[in-house]
């Protein structure tokens, strides 16, 4: 049963602003679902294939608990406010004591691009990590997942029967993917006794987006072998870029493609125009905007849904040139009136609404599309001769923006397109991934690869520094050289093998320490150089036969191309079957690229 195939395959999208999952059985691989009925706690939201990337906690007996995910964890947290505000005015009470205003929290997943990975504090969330609050949020999606598909296909599913497959971005380092499968085996989804019995699956989001439009066009384009097609999938957190060239075409019209250049992208998704909004708010009401926040924080949580909405029409047909009107909070419109009086500042003609001026909504956009056309300009010097250009993601429902992409590349790409429905790109293309893993040939390597080894000190090359000799060696030894395996911009084949043979270094030696390093530059020569990376460590036991002392040869292997990168240890000329397919224990597996 370990190794029986699944019959589900479920494409998570676990995004920074917003989350979504689509889904799609094996015996019917090319109808792939989208789930749009998301509880909406009787909000003002519309139809949509995600739902809020947002969790609620309230502190119960000063234990921090979880209550609610989603639209409803917004709605809940803006009830508690009012019953809470509505309490204070009515003054002291004998009743039940006055509900405590629990913590919201959202965009969590910017915390995995930053290099304080399992530390970094939840905004000052006592529970502990960011990691718990990834691993709640992840328990409570999965859960509902399993009832969908429990309505869709049977009560006899059960967790047993799906393939994960979690979408990240592809500027994620190593160790923030970790982190993702960690927290995926903590909410009880893969691994353990309750999980899913097959191994988490790993997809880069702009590659998921790709194979997504790949499918989309093949009905209304002819695609070619040779053709390359830019895939820009700009998100709420960060925009992932990837350049592929098409091999072969299906009579499906699957196709075969391998990676052009390295993928890239950045910190500009579109909820880094929320900030400049909010930075624009402070900056035309002034300091007394920040009191209120101080006094009622939920008057963030009240703007940013009507912000959601200018942001989303901003550009369309019809309203370019025009301004838009904001209503303000009751709060801030007693504040802003109070704070204009106070200061002697000429009164407005209203303090409900701020109008905002197609200029200032420009000025508020402008920087974050900028950083967009800046990396996809980038990709196509790199590239060259990009035929499609297609933008993803949920930034990709801005108006604004693709008018922006299309002014800037018209003359550049011959098509340009953004399909219907954006935000769900992601999560489809996963699951047609899973369900067609030879589309992807080829990557383009992002880092060089290597592993520390200590071979003989070459006095023309080497630093005096790492000069060094053992104890009862007749010869000079080099510390901390990089044995590269594969390096930065290599073409890298789907499940290709590297392999070095290494030797101990001294008489009597047990055990053999493998360090696994990465590092930007081309040709590291020594480990400890400032653009150098320990990703992992594990250390090999070599007891089982001493008799060739030093002359013991071990083979070492990195496997690329998966989800995650394997290595694979062997005995070449001495008794030592127990390193047969060793492989990166659990908490130091990384992906590769």
């Amino acid at each position: 049963m370990a190794h029986s195939k699944p019959r589900i395959i479920v494409g998570l999208d676990f995004g920074t602003t917003f989350s979504g999952f689509a889904f799609a059985h094996i015996s019917d691989p090319d109808q792939v679902y989208t789930f749009f009925d998301y509880p909406k706690a009787g909000g003002p939201e519309k139809p949509y294939c995600k739902t809020l990337t947002g969790s609620y906690y309230k502190n119960v007996g000063g234990t921090w608990e979880f209550r609610s995910w989603g639209f409803t964890a917004r709605a809940e947290h803006e009830r508690d406010i009012q019953v809470a505000r509505k309490q204070r005015a009515s003054g002291p009470s004998n009743g039940p004591s006055q509900p405590l205003v629990g913590s919201y929290f959202t965009k969590f997943k910017l915390h995995l691009a930053s290099k304080d990975l399992g530390a970094s504090s939840a905004q000052g969330l006592p529970l502990g990590t960011v990691n718990v609050l990834i691993t709640d949020y992840l328990r409570e999606m999965g859960a509902l997942i399993l009832k969908k598909l429990q309505g869709h296909f049977g009560e006899q599913i059960s967790k047993q029967a799906i393939q994960w497959c979690v979408t990240v971005p592809s500027i994620w380092d190593n160790a923030a993917k970790a982190v993702m499968k960690t927290c995926m085996t903590s909410a009880g989804l893969v691994g353990g006794d309750d999980g899913s019995r097959h191994p988490l699956i790993m997809v880069l989001e702009p590659e998921a987006a790709s194979l997504f439009c790949h499918k989309l066009m093949s009905k209304e384009f002819v695609l070619q072998v040779g053709d390359k097609i830019l895939v820009a999938d700009i998100g709420g957190g960060t925009s992932d870029i990837v350049v592929q060239e098409v091999v072969s075409v299906g009579e499906s019209g699957n196709c075969r493609v391998k990676e052009v250049t390295p993928s890239s992208g950045g910190l500009c998704g579109g909820t880094y125009v929320d900030a400049r909004f909010m930075e624009f708010l402070h900056k035309t009401i002034g300091p007394c905007l920040q009191e209120c926040i101080d006094e009622q924080p939920s008057i963030c949580s009240q703007l940013i849904p009507v912000w959601e909405h200018m942001k989303a029409d901003f550009g369309d047909t019809g309203t370019v040139g025009e301004s838009t009107d904001i209503n303000l909070p009751v709060k801030v419109v007693r504040k802003w009136e109070e704070y204009d009086r106070r200061m002697g500042l000429p009164a407005r003609n209203s303090y409900d609404e701020l109008e905002v001026s197609y200029q200032e909504m420009q000025s508020i956009f402008d920087p974050i599309v900028e950083q967009n056309l800046h990396l996809i300009a980038q990709q196509l010097e790199q590239a060259g001769g990009v035929k499609t250009l297609v933008v993803v993601g949920g930034f990709a429902g801005s108006p604004y923006l693709m008018d922006c992409i299309r002014n800037r590349f018209a003359g550049i790409v011959p098509q340009i397109i953004s399909p219907p429905n954006p935000g769900s790109a992601v999560c489809q293309g996963a699951v047609m991934l899973a369900l067609n893993p030879g589309t992807v040939l080829s990557r383009v390597c992002k880092k060089t690869y290597g592993i520390e080894f200590h071979p003989s000190f070459d006095e023309n090359l080497d630093l005096p520094k790492y000069k060094y000799k053992r104890k009862g060696s007749s010869g000079f030894k080099c510390n901390k050289r990089f044995r590269i395996y594969v390096r930065k911009g290599d073409k890298v084949d789907v499940d290709s093998c590297i392999s070095h043979v290494f030797s101990p270094s001294q008489r009597g030696q047990k055990t053999m320490p493998i360090r696994l390093f990465s590092s930007d530059e081309m040709d590291p020569r020594y480990t400890d150089g400032e653009s150098v990376r320990k990703e992992a460590e594990i250390v090999i036991d070599l007891s089982m036969d001493m008799t060739l002392e030093t002359h013991r040869k071990v083979k070492v292997s990195l496997f690329f191309g998966g989800s995650l990168m394997e290595i694979k240890a062997e005995a070449v000329n001495f008794s030592g079957a127990g390193l047969q397919h060793l492989k990166l224990p659990v908490g130091v597996d990384f992906c590769w690229y």
